[in-house]
């Protein structure tokens, strides 16, 4: 039978070639064989099970974004970085998007089978999802009215938005109309400090217990990250309480948090305290430096640093592997070697655990990948990257680029 295929262009100057789009099966041979070669680095780098990689200090979680909704994105994300070795996939708290995640780890399984039979098996990522306890900057969207917004506005929000998350086009009114894509935009923030007029704000939620209590339960969902500003410890408190019921089928239940000052070791062993009666799953901290700010560059994550390097001198601090976020991107692991943060204490040599779990990355993990998904989303016969093998090997050599960091170590 005859099979349609259309064919993309990409426009950046690395990526000169023209990108033949089809089902995988119909893939000329050398595709097939760098996908092959591309897998192949993910089966090493995902030879042990999530829990294995927390306890040896090799965890990376991808971040799709608590916020981000856009289910093609998220199952392609979900895709590449299952092929390329991650131990757990973050998402929004939705069922459609839960499924999205689902959706692109079983269809890296079935590339893996596929490509590679008779390797050892490519390890299925966790699904996490993430809620909040009380106002977050990770669960907020961006809100304006675009007919204030005059035609001659050089637009700065559509430049700066690192998730294309703002489409403006001019009306016939001197006006502009479009506006926020609520399913693409995670609440980074950056469109309200550069609006010139300052009519950008934004739209705070949390997410309804009820409805993650149905998710937690649907047997789809391997574990749950709270994130919190502790500014309001009841507010965590009641969650818990709400939630903890659901929890109990988990496999890891991980607690975000910025630098909370003086009083964070207190805070922290306040939270420990009320999940602890309840607690069956693995616990984790993650530790969120500068939220959302990884793909802004190298200094970004100075700061997540710097709160792990605080957060391991606690002397008693409460239980629970600790994992980097925010800010978290290529150089982070050269950063933490720096500090010190791989180094074991001479005292505690026979310690079963690493000092630090693992890193989670978010916004640099889809930066690398923003060119080559907003190509896909460009095109018409598929929204499924395993459909543009050009684009697929592409993107899983950049995927274990990342990832290998930690891994390969």
């Amino acid at each position: 039978m005859a099979v349609f295929i259309p064919t993309l262009s990409l426009a950046s100057s690395s990526m000169q070639t023209t990108v033949r789009a089809g089902p995988l099966q119909h893939a000329s041979l050398p595709y097939e064989a760098d996908l092959r070669s591309s897998i192949r680095l993910g089966l090493n780098t995902s030879s042990t099970s999530p829990h294995d990689s927390l306890v040896a200090g090799r965890w990376v979680k991808l971040i799709c974004g608590a916020s981000f909704e856009d289910v093609a994105d998220v199952r392609n994300l979900s895709l590449v970085y299952t092929l390329a070795g991650v131990d757990c996939i973050d998402c929004a708290a939705e069922s459609s998007v839960v499924r999205a995640v689902k959706e692109g780890i079983d269809a890296a399984v079935g590339l893996a089978v596929t490509l590679q039979p008779g390797s050892i098996a490519l390890q299925r990522p966790w699904i996490m999802v993430s809620i909040n306890d009380d106002e977050d900057v990770h669960f907020r969207k961006a809100v304006f009215d675009s007919s204030l917004c005059p035609t001659s506005c050089p637009r700065p929000c559509e430049c700066i938005c690192p998730a294309s998350a703002i489409m403006l086009s001019s009306s016939s009114n001197m006006t502009l109309t479009g506006g926020v894509l609520n399913d693409r935009c995670y609440g980074c923030g950056r469109c309200i400090t550069v609006c010139p007029l300052g009519l950008i704000g934004a739209r705070s939620y949390t997410r309804n217990y009820m409805d993650v209590a149905d998710l937690l339960e649907s047997g789809n969902v391997d574990a749950i990250e709270i994130h919190t500003n502790a500014r309001d410890l009841e507010a965590f408190k009641n969650l818990w309480r709400n939630l903890c019921s659901s929890i109990e089928v988990l496999k890891l239940v991980a607690v975000s948090l910025p630098d909370l000052g003086d009083d964070m070791q207190k805070k922290m062993g306040f939270m420990y305290d009320v999940m602890k009666p309840d607690l069956k799953a693995l616990n984790l901290w993650q530790l969120d430096g500068r939220p959302m700010s990884g793909d802004i560059g190298a200094g970004a994550t100075k700061a997540v640093v710097r709160l792990a390097t605080k957060v391991l001198a606690y002397t008693d601090r409460p239980p629970g592997f600790l994992q980097l976020a925010g800010g978290t991107n290529f150089h982070t692991v050269r950063a933490m070697e720096t500090s010190g943060l791989f180094e074991q204490d001479a005292e505690k040599k026979e310690m079963k655990y690493s000092k630090i779990a693992g890193i989670a990355y978010g916004g640099y993990a889809r930066k690398i990948l923003s060119e080559i998904l907003s190509t896909i989303n460009q095109n018409t016969s598929s929204s499924k990257l395993e459909d543009f093998p050009l684009l697929l090997v592409k993107a899983v050599r950049e995927a274990n680029l990342l990832v290998s960091l930690l891994k390969e170590r």
